[in-house]
């Protein structure tokens, strides 16, 4: 169990930076630029602004981790009705199958996608949905505090973290399933708050480590399979 919650973890540090700093960085600056530099008073100077900003982003990642941390609970409930389920009919490993087969699947598709946007340089998008134009949607209708932003786009259409999700089933109980989606959560934030510091590094080792999240993801996926099937 302990294994599996350092495996969310990495999971969350890995995509945070081979990822997320990719899709997410526009609501990074969005939030510093609204919450932060607009919200300080110009007597406090440069510091003031960064510490204002800093505090944003803290409170846009609670946010998020509170909703990843619902949505693993959800899908920890359902992997226990799974197994509850499974349990009747003698198929107490089903959770495990499902989940792995998923997380296999998902993650070859991800890493042929991976390569082909890396060598056609498209934009940020998912299926059409352009993250840099719900941003410009977001200006002037964003929440009143970052930490109402941070649960709202907790739920964004994101392959990446519905994939953790999808994980998320196999632990089988509310509880666990929530304390590895606020694990994975907690793992991608490093990279995103720390996006104005380092941003030429990690825009350098990006799709690096992007393949290198979703080799993590099919690792997971057969190891779970292997779970169900031998288990």
């Amino acid at each position: 169990m302990t294994a599996d919650l350092i495996g969310f973890l990495t999971l969350g540090l890995l995509g945070g930076v081979g990822h997320c700093v990719g899709m997410c960085s526009p609501f990074v600056l969005f939030v510093s630029r609204r919450y932060g530099a607009g919200t300080a008073t110009p007597a406090g100077g440069l510091r003031a602004q960064r510490r204002a900003a800093l505090f944003a982003q803290l409170w846009y990642t609670l946010g998020r981790i509170v909703t990843y941390a619902v949505l693993g609970a959800l899908a920890g409930a359902v992997g226990g009705l799974v197994v509850w389920a499974g349990a009747l009919v003698g198929l107490r490993r089903a959770g495990f199958v499902l989940a792995g087969g998923l997380l296999v699947v998902w993650a070859l598709a991800a890493l042929a996608e991976v390569t082909f946007v890396a060598q056609a340089s498209s934009p940020r998008s998912l299926g059409g949905f352009s993250f840099g134009r719900l941003v410009g949607r977001l200006k002037g209708r964003a929440p009143g505090h970052p930490f109402a932003l941070g649960l709202l786009l907790g739920l964004l259409p994101c392959g990446f973290l519905y994939s953790a999700v999808v994980a998320a089933v196999a632990r089988g109980s509310a509880l666990h399933g929530a304390a590895a989606m606020a694990l994975f959560g907690l793992g991608t934030a490093p990279a995103l708050l720390g996006l104005s510091l380092a941003d030429e590094f990690l825009a350098r080792h990006r799709t690096f480590l992007n393949r290198l999240a979703h080799v993590f993801i099919l690792v997971m996926g057969a190891m779970f399979l292997w779970r169900g099937l031998t288990g």
